[in-house]
């Protein structure tokens, strides 16, 4: 969450449920694959994805991003998603709200997810 934010904002942000709006797949080792279309949304895109081998970009998350993104259920606030982050992670994702934070912003800016 951006620095400066008033506690209203920040509160929003942490009861915020994000979800996903891009298909992925599920490695063997439990991490993602998150499947961006090369073209876009829409009629045109999806006919020129059509026509090419692979039409999407594949965004390989770390054991933590794909942690965060299979939790994007549209149910789970962020708050929720902190702790649960903590309780697998532990110290290793310290300083978590900012780590968190800095993700999710991220992905809504990318369109990956939304609040």
């Amino acid at each position: 969450m951006k620095a400066g934010g008033s506690d209203a904002e920040v509160a929003a942000f942490w009861d915020a449920r994000p979800r996903r709006r891009l298909d992925w797949r599920e490695a063997d080792d439990g991490r993602c694959v998150v499947l961006r279309p090369k073209f876009g949304e829409g009629r045109a895109a999806r006919w020129l994805a059509s026509r090419v081998a692979d039409p999407f970009y594949r965004i390989r998350l770390d054991d933590v991003g794909a942690f965060v993104w299979k939790a994007c259920d549209g149910e789970t606030p962020l708050a929720a998603i902190l702790d649960r982050m903590r309780q697998a992670f532990g110290a290793r994702v310290e300083p978590a709200e900012e780590r968190l934070g800095r993700f999710v912003q991220s992905m809504v800016r990318s369109r990956m997810i939304e609040l």
